[in-house]
Protein backbone atom coordinates (compact mmCIF):
# COMPACT_ATOMS: atom_id res chain seq x y z
CA UNK A 1 0.00 0.00 0.00
CA UNK A 2 1.86 3.09 -1.18
CA UNK A 3 1.32 7.15 -0.17
CA UNK A 4 -0.11 7.25 -3.72
CA UNK A 5 -2.79 4.97 -3.80
CA UNK A 6 -3.98 6.35 -0.31
CA UNK A 7 -3.59 10.06 -2.69
CA UNK A 8 -5.62 8.66 -5.66
CA UNK A 9 -8.86 7.43 -3.55
CA UNK A 10 -9.24 10.41 -0.90
CA UNK A 11 -12.54 12.49 -1.80
CA UNK A 12 -11.75 15.56 -4.19
CA UNK A 13 -13.95 18.27 -3.97
CA UNK A 14 -14.46 20.65 -6.46
CA UNK A 15 -14.11 24.36 -5.45
CA UNK A 16 -16.34 26.06 -7.42
CA UNK A 17 -19.28 23.59 -6.15
CA UNK A 18 -22.10 25.67 -5.01
CA UNK A 19 -24.17 24.63 -1.63
CA UNK A 20 -27.95 25.19 -0.61
CA UNK A 21 -30.32 25.10 2.25
CA UNK A 22 -33.75 23.33 1.11
CA UNK A 23 -36.57 23.70 3.01
CA UNK A 24 -39.23 20.88 3.79
CA UNK A 25 -42.65 22.57 4.49
CA UNK A 26 -41.50 22.85 8.42
CA UNK A 27 -40.00 18.98 8.20
CA UNK A 28 -43.15 17.61 6.94
CA UNK A 29 -41.52 16.32 4.10
CA UNK A 30 -38.13 15.81 5.47
CA UNK A 31 -38.70 11.99 5.14
CA UNK A 32 -39.96 11.73 2.14
CA UNK A 33 -37.46 13.51 0.75
CA UNK A 34 -34.43 11.18 2.66
CA UNK A 35 -36.80 8.30 1.50
CA UNK A 36 -37.46 9.22 -2.25
CA UNK A 37 -33.86 10.22 -2.86
CA UNK A 38 -34.60 13.63 -4.16
CA UNK A 39 -35.68 17.55 -3.24
CA UNK A 40 -38.67 19.21 -4.57
CA UNK A 41 -40.61 22.86 -4.96
CA UNK A 42 -44.17 23.62 -4.82
CA UNK A 43 -45.85 26.10 -6.82
CA UNK A 44 -47.35 22.78 -8.84
CA UNK A 45 -49.46 24.79 -10.88
CA UNK A 46 -46.27 26.18 -12.40
CA UNK A 47 -44.78 23.44 -14.66
CA UNK A 48 -41.41 22.87 -15.73
CA UNK A 49 -42.34 24.09 -19.31
CA UNK A 50 -43.51 27.29 -17.78
CA UNK A 51 -40.49 27.76 -16.21
CA UNK A 52 -38.21 27.62 -19.17
CA UNK A 53 -39.70 30.34 -20.53
CA UNK A 54 -38.18 32.70 -18.05
CA UNK A 55 -34.61 31.21 -19.89
CA UNK A 56 -34.18 34.15 -22.31
CA UNK A 57 -30.84 35.34 -20.93
CA UNK A 58 -32.79 38.96 -20.21
CA UNK A 59 -35.40 40.31 -17.25
CA UNK A 60 -38.08 39.81 -20.50
CA UNK A 61 -38.56 36.21 -19.30
CA UNK A 62 -38.29 36.78 -15.32
CA UNK A 63 -41.31 38.77 -16.25
CA UNK A 64 -42.89 36.47 -18.30
CA UNK A 65 -42.73 33.67 -15.53
CA UNK A 66 -44.01 36.20 -13.02
CA UNK A 67 -46.99 37.10 -15.37
CA UNK A 68 -47.61 33.17 -15.41
CA UNK A 69 -47.48 32.58 -11.62
CA UNK A 70 -50.19 35.44 -11.05
CA UNK A 71 -52.47 34.19 -13.18
CA UNK A 72 -52.11 30.58 -11.80
CA UNK A 73 -51.54 31.89 -8.39
CA UNK A 74 -54.15 35.21 -8.10
CA UNK A 75 -53.76 34.88 -3.86
CA UNK A 76 -49.95 34.82 -4.22
CA UNK A 77 -48.75 38.26 -2.91
CA UNK A 78 -45.28 37.88 -4.15
CA UNK A 79 -44.93 36.78 -7.04
CA UNK A 80 -41.36 37.77 -7.77
CA UNK A 81 -40.33 35.57 -4.60
CA UNK A 82 -42.25 32.69 -6.04
CA UNK A 83 -40.11 33.23 -9.71
CA UNK A 84 -36.57 33.68 -7.97
CA UNK A 85 -37.69 30.53 -6.00
CA UNK A 86 -38.47 28.25 -9.44
CA UNK A 87 -35.51 29.62 -11.37
CA UNK A 88 -33.31 28.59 -8.15
CA UNK A 89 -34.42 25.26 -7.91
CA UNK A 90 -34.44 24.56 -11.70
CA UNK A 91 -31.65 26.27 -13.25
CA UNK A 92 -29.08 27.50 -10.22
CA UNK A 93 -28.83 24.29 -8.22
CA UNK A 94 -26.75 21.70 -10.01
CA UNK A 95 -25.27 18.35 -10.05
CA UNK A 96 -22.82 17.65 -7.80
CA UNK A 97 -24.09 20.87 -5.39
CA UNK A 98 -24.45 20.06 -1.90
CA UNK A 99 -27.74 20.54 -0.35
CA UNK A 100 -29.15 20.71 3.38
CA UNK A 101 -32.32 19.75 4.40
CA UNK A 102 -33.92 20.26 7.92
CA UNK A 103 -36.50 18.18 9.86
CA UNK A 104 -39.04 19.18 11.87
CA UNK A 105 -37.82 22.08 14.29
CA UNK A 106 -34.10 21.56 12.69
CA UNK A 107 -33.45 19.24 15.07
CA UNK A 108 -31.80 16.96 12.76
CA UNK A 109 -29.90 17.97 8.99
CA UNK A 110 -29.02 16.05 6.44
CA UNK A 111 -26.42 16.91 4.13
CA UNK A 112 -26.85 15.06 0.33
CA UNK A 113 -25.31 15.52 -3.68
CA UNK A 114 -27.47 16.56 -6.56
CA UNK A 115 -27.42 14.19 -9.02
CA UNK A 116 -29.06 15.28 -11.97
CA UNK A 117 -28.91 19.37 -12.97
CA UNK A 118 -32.25 19.26 -15.34
CA UNK A 119 -35.63 19.15 -12.69
CA UNK A 120 -37.36 16.33 -13.75
CA UNK A 121 -41.68 16.05 -13.38
CA UNK A 122 -43.51 12.86 -10.94
CA UNK A 123 -46.67 13.64 -11.75
CA UNK A 124 -48.06 11.09 -9.39
CA UNK A 125 -46.48 12.77 -6.27
CA UNK A 126 -48.85 13.35 -3.53
CA UNK A 127 -46.41 16.56 -2.45
CA UNK A 128 -43.76 18.45 -5.05
CA UNK A 129 -44.05 17.45 -8.51
CA UNK A 130 -41.11 19.04 -9.93
CA UNK A 131 -38.01 17.18 -8.18
CA UNK A 132 -34.23 16.91 -8.59
CA UNK A 133 -32.46 13.67 -7.32
CA UNK A 134 -30.35 13.60 -4.42
CA UNK A 135 -27.84 11.11 -2.89
CA UNK A 136 -27.57 11.70 0.74
CA UNK A 137 -24.27 11.50 2.39
CA UNK A 138 -25.27 12.13 6.05
CA UNK A 139 -27.26 13.22 8.85
CA UNK A 140 -26.30 15.04 11.66
CA UNK A 141 -28.32 16.13 15.01
CA UNK A 142 -28.50 20.11 15.97
CA UNK A 143 -26.80 18.96 19.17
CA UNK A 144 -23.92 18.03 17.14
CA UNK A 145 -23.85 20.30 14.14
CA UNK A 146 -21.41 22.84 13.96
CA UNK A 147 -22.45 26.20 15.81
CA UNK A 148 -21.14 28.23 12.67
CA UNK A 149 -24.11 26.68 10.45
CA UNK A 150 -26.96 27.49 13.34
CA UNK A 151 -27.64 31.02 11.19
CA UNK A 152 -28.91 28.95 8.28
CA UNK A 153 -32.09 27.79 9.91
CA UNK A 154 -33.25 31.14 10.54
CA UNK A 155 -33.60 31.21 6.61
CA UNK A 156 -36.94 31.12 5.62
CA UNK A 157 -36.95 31.49 2.08
CA UNK A 158 -37.64 28.46 0.24
CA UNK A 159 -33.80 27.86 -0.81
CA UNK A 160 -31.27 29.87 0.02
CA UNK A 161 -27.58 29.90 -0.97
CA UNK A 162 -25.17 28.68 1.34
CA UNK A 163 -21.80 29.28 -0.02
CA UNK A 164 -20.63 31.69 2.72
CA UNK A 165 -20.92 27.74 4.67
CA UNK A 166 -19.01 26.02 2.47
CA UNK A 167 -15.76 25.11 4.92
CA UNK A 168 -18.03 24.28 7.39
CA UNK A 169 -20.47 22.21 5.54
CA UNK A 170 -17.25 20.30 3.81
CA UNK A 171 -16.22 18.93 7.87
CA UNK A 172 -19.56 17.97 8.21
CA UNK A 173 -19.54 15.75 5.28
CA UNK A 174 -15.92 14.09 5.17
CA UNK A 175 -13.39 13.79 7.58
CA UNK A 176 -10.36 14.00 5.09
CA UNK A 177 -10.66 15.39 1.92
CA UNK A 178 -8.53 17.66 -0.85
CA UNK A 179 -10.19 21.17 -2.06
CA UNK A 180 -8.62 23.04 -4.48
CA UNK A 181 -4.61 22.78 -3.84
CA UNK A 182 -5.17 21.54 0.15
CA UNK A 183 -5.76 19.08 1.96
CA UNK A 184 -8.18 18.78 4.79
CA UNK A 185 -7.94 16.47 7.85
CA UNK A 186 -11.07 16.86 10.33
CA UNK A 187 -10.94 14.82 13.72
CA UNK A 188 -13.77 14.45 15.57
CA UNK A 189 -13.35 15.48 19.42
CA UNK A 190 -16.06 13.55 20.96
CA UNK A 191 -15.35 13.86 24.45
CA UNK A 192 -18.65 15.59 26.43
CA UNK A 193 -16.26 17.21 29.40
CA UNK A 194 -14.96 20.33 29.26
CA UNK A 195 -11.38 20.52 27.15
CA UNK A 196 -8.31 21.91 28.82
CA UNK A 197 -6.30 23.97 26.66
CA UNK A 198 -3.05 22.45 27.38
CA UNK A 199 -3.77 19.40 26.96
CA UNK A 200 -5.52 20.21 23.16
CA UNK A 201 -2.78 22.54 21.81
CA UNK A 202 0.32 19.79 23.26
CA UNK A 203 -1.41 16.97 21.66
CA UNK A 204 -0.91 19.32 18.20
CA UNK A 205 2.74 19.79 18.88
CA UNK A 206 3.24 16.32 19.77
CA UNK A 207 1.31 15.47 16.50
CA UNK A 208 3.73 17.70 14.54
CA UNK A 209 6.83 16.44 16.60
CA UNK A 210 6.38 12.79 15.59
CA UNK A 211 5.85 13.87 11.59
CA UNK A 212 8.61 15.98 11.53
CA UNK A 213 10.72 13.37 13.14
CA UNK A 214 9.35 10.43 10.73
CA UNK A 215 10.36 12.84 7.72
CA UNK A 216 13.51 13.49 8.67
CA UNK A 217 13.90 9.21 9.26
CA UNK A 218 12.33 8.89 5.72
CA UNK A 219 14.25 12.13 4.30
CA UNK A 220 11.11 13.53 3.28
CA UNK A 221 11.23 17.11 2.16
CA UNK A 222 7.89 18.41 4.62
CA UNK A 223 7.48 21.38 6.87
CA UNK A 224 5.11 21.53 9.57
CA UNK A 225 5.18 25.18 9.99
CA UNK A 226 2.99 25.42 6.68
CA UNK A 227 0.19 23.01 8.24
CA UNK A 228 -3.25 25.44 9.39
CA UNK A 229 -5.08 24.43 11.82
CA UNK A 230 -8.93 25.63 12.77
CA UNK A 231 -10.52 24.48 16.28
CA UNK A 232 -14.46 24.40 16.70
CA UNK A 233 -14.27 22.54 20.10
CA UNK A 234 -16.98 23.09 21.49
CA UNK A 235 -17.31 19.59 23.54
CA UNK A 236 -18.20 17.74 21.57
CA UNK A 237 -16.21 19.41 18.27
CA UNK A 238 -14.14 19.21 15.44
CA UNK A 239 -10.20 20.03 14.66
CA UNK A 240 -8.79 20.67 10.92
CA UNK A 241 -5.84 20.56 9.85
CA UNK A 242 -4.50 21.17 6.61
CA UNK A 243 -2.15 22.17 3.84
CA UNK A 244 -0.90 22.44 0.86
CA UNK A 245 1.53 19.50 1.16
CA UNK A 246 -0.83 16.88 0.59
CA UNK A 247 1.32 13.92 0.96
CA UNK A 248 2.50 15.49 4.11
CA UNK A 249 -1.33 15.86 5.91
CA UNK A 250 -2.31 11.81 4.79
CA UNK A 251 1.37 10.65 6.82
CA UNK A 252 0.17 13.32 9.78
CA UNK A 253 -3.56 11.04 9.33
CA UNK A 254 -2.30 7.62 9.10
CA UNK A 255 0.59 8.25 11.96
CA UNK A 256 -2.82 9.59 13.95
CA UNK A 257 -4.79 6.76 13.17
CA UNK A 258 -2.11 4.06 14.14
CA UNK A 259 -1.44 5.94 17.23
CA UNK A 260 -5.18 5.63 18.74
CA UNK A 261 -5.33 2.14 17.10
CA UNK A 262 -7.53 2.93 14.35
CA UNK A 263 -9.13 -0.43 13.56
CA UNK A 264 -5.50 -1.36 12.10
CA UNK A 265 -5.86 -4.27 15.37
CA UNK A 266 -9.64 -4.36 15.04
CA UNK A 267 -11.83 -3.69 12.63
CA UNK A 268 -10.13 -4.78 9.70
CA UNK A 269 -9.38 -7.99 8.62
CA UNK A 270 -7.19 -10.72 9.34
CA UNK A 271 -6.09 -10.14 5.39
CA UNK A 272 -5.18 -6.31 6.42
CA UNK A 273 -3.32 -7.42 8.92
CA UNK A 274 -0.87 -9.35 7.17
CA UNK A 275 -0.33 -7.01 4.57
CA UNK A 276 1.12 -4.50 6.92
CA UNK A 277 3.78 -6.82 7.06
CA UNK A 278 5.16 -5.53 3.77
CA UNK A 279 7.05 -2.99 3.18
CA UNK A 280 3.72 -0.23 2.87
CA UNK A 281 3.32 3.48 4.33
CA UNK A 282 1.17 1.47 7.04
CA UNK A 283 4.20 -0.51 7.94
CA UNK A 284 6.53 1.88 7.65
CA UNK A 285 4.90 4.46 10.01
CA UNK A 286 4.07 1.59 12.27
CA UNK A 287 7.68 0.42 12.52
CA UNK A 288 8.70 4.51 13.23
CA UNK A 289 6.20 4.75 15.89
CA UNK A 290 7.30 0.64 17.25
CA UNK A 291 10.80 1.09 17.17
CA UNK A 292 12.08 4.95 17.66
CA UNK A 293 13.33 5.68 21.01
CA UNK A 294 13.49 9.45 20.41
CA UNK A 295 9.53 9.85 20.35
CA UNK A 296 8.62 6.87 22.54
CA UNK A 297 7.53 9.63 25.37
CA UNK A 298 5.54 11.80 23.32
CA UNK A 299 3.96 8.91 20.80
CA UNK A 300 2.90 7.50 24.93
CA UNK A 301 1.24 11.21 26.05
CA UNK A 302 -0.22 11.76 22.44
CA UNK A 303 -1.99 8.54 22.79
CA UNK A 304 -3.23 9.61 26.33
CA UNK A 305 -4.41 13.18 25.05
CA UNK A 306 -6.29 11.51 21.92
CA UNK A 307 -8.09 8.67 24.46
CA UNK A 308 -8.65 11.80 26.85
CA UNK A 309 -10.46 13.66 24.44
CA UNK A 310 -11.78 11.02 22.94
CA UNK A 311 -10.87 11.49 19.69
CA UNK A 312 -12.70 10.29 16.46
CA UNK A 313 -10.82 8.17 13.83
CA UNK A 314 -11.19 9.95 10.09
CA UNK A 315 -13.72 7.56 8.72
CA UNK A 316 -12.55 8.57 4.96
CA UNK A 317 -9.29 7.57 6.00
CA UNK A 318 -9.70 4.12 7.38
CA UNK A 319 -12.58 3.55 4.23
CA UNK A 320 -9.68 3.89 2.39
CA UNK A 321 -6.94 1.59 4.00
CA UNK A 322 -9.91 -0.94 3.94
CA UNK A 323 -10.42 -0.54 0.15
CA UNK A 324 -6.98 -0.87 -0.80
CA UNK A 325 -6.74 -3.66 1.39
CA UNK A 326 -9.58 -5.91 -0.58
CA UNK A 327 -8.16 -4.73 -3.48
Amino acid sequence: MTLQEILDKLPKLKPNRRYWFVRTDGGALYEQFLDGGNIGIGWDKVTLEDISKSNTGDNTGIQILKEIVKRKYDEEQRPGYAVSQLIKFAYQIKKNDIVLIPSQSSQEISFGEVTETPASNDLNADYFIKRKSVKWLTSVSRTSLDPNLFRLMFSHHTISEADFYAEHIDKEINSFFIKGDRAHLVLGVQSKNDIKARELFEMGTLSLDILDEFTKEEKLAFDTDEINVKLNVQSPGLIELSGLDIGGIVLLGIILVVISGGGFEVALSDKFKLSLKTDGIIEKVRKFLRTNSKINTKKQLLEKHMKDLDIKDPEDLVKILKELDKE
